[in-house]
């Protein structure tokens, strides 16, 4: 089937969504007696994570990751120093690994770098001297797993400060007082967030009845350990922002483009065509005054190209017919 994109734009919009999309991505990793070969092992395997954008998916297919070679994927590495300790920053080719990921027929989450709260109460324990060391303990090992996560997933994690009012709402004691509790992340803009309380006893987390809504209340229903409930997180975060793979079809998908004043412009749209990670068998088919046509095959569905240009300003939809989509900038 015959598919036909007309756009009718002016090209600086479209350079300026080129420069949004790395061709790269950076990890860093650290290990204690593991050469460079099995950190290089262990950067693809966190960008792997990275890319996918869920957890359960990342479990679900490591026999297909084992057999991936990361020289196919890194770039470049050096030696640095994180957290004051030894480590390896790897750069790798973003586009070859989602390009594989979707070849394996796994959804791909776009990169953008999410920012979650974690609101984390330490419940005081003044019974004795070793209780409260204890616990002050039990809260920086939470809270380094969180940092370990955070690293691991590629997003930023911050930690709200409790304040005197927000400790008195925090208590688990009356749950009855929690159904209607809405934590104000207004102070702290996050995309995110969730709760957990920490005591000597025990460490649970718990998740918002509505992942994506800030003052969502929380669900005392269900209740996770902390890593467990910030992936769950995480990966719900992600699961709008994915690319799912479908079966890719033997005709071509075609676009005609017009606007380009200058073959430099047709250069630089040719290249932002390029690196658009759900499509390949990219061929220009003609060149002619200000337009060119081209065709490709599209590794997902039409909505996530037609969603690509929805977010470019002033690009408006302006028809969709059976076999074509028009489309054009506004004032």
């Amino acid at each position: 089937m015959l598919k036909i994109i007309k756009v009718i734009f002016f090209v600086s919009l479209f350079f300026s969504a080129l420069n949004s999309f790395s061709e790269t991505y950076s990890t860093i990793v650290q290990g204690n007696d593991e050469d460079v070969s099995e950190l290089l092992q262990k950067a693809l395997n966190q960008s792997i994570l990275k890319v996918l954008g869920s957890q359960r998916d990342f479990n679900l297919n490591q026999n297909k990751f084992r057999k991936l070679n990361p020289d196919n994927f890194v770039r470049e590495y050096k030696f640095i120093k994180f957290n004051n300790e030894e480590a390896l920053e790897v750069m790798i080719d973003l586009k070859a690994l989602q390009e594989k990921l979707l070849e394996l027929n796994l959804g791909i989450s776009f990169l953008k770098n999410l920012k979650v709260a974690a609101w984390v109460l330490c419940k005081s324990d003044f019974s004795s001297l070793q209780a409260a060391k204890s616990l002050e303990q039990k809260c920086r090992f939470v809270k380094k797993e969180f940092d370990r996560v955070a690293n691991e997933r590629g997003i930023t994690i911050i930690y709200p400060i409790l304040d005197s009012r927000d400790i008195s709402l925090f208590s688990f004691e009356d749950d009855s007082s929690l159904e209607n509790l809405t934590i104000f992340n207004d102070r702290y803009p996050s995309d995110g967030w969730f709760f957990c309380e920490v005591s000597n006893s025990s460490e649970w987390c718990f998740l918002p009845e509505e992942i994506e809504k800030k003052l969502s209340k929380l669900d005392l229903e269900s209740k996770y350990k902390p890593t467990v409930g910030i992936n769950i997180l995480i990966d719900n975060l992600f699961s709008n922002q994915r690319l799912r793979a479908v079966s890719q079809s033997n005709l071509p998908y075609y676009l005609e483009i017009k606007g380009l004043k200058k073959f430099s412009d047709h250069k630089s749209f040719e290249n932002l065509l390029k690196n658009i990670l759900f499509i390949n068998n990219l061929s220009l088919l003609s060149l002619r005054n200000d337009s060119a046509t081209y065709s490709f095959n599209l590794l997902s569905e039409e909505r996530n190209l037609l969603n690509y240009f929805d977010e470019i300003e002033n690009l408006i939809l302006i028809n969709k017919e059976k076999d074509k989509v028009f489309l054009a900038l506004g004032e």
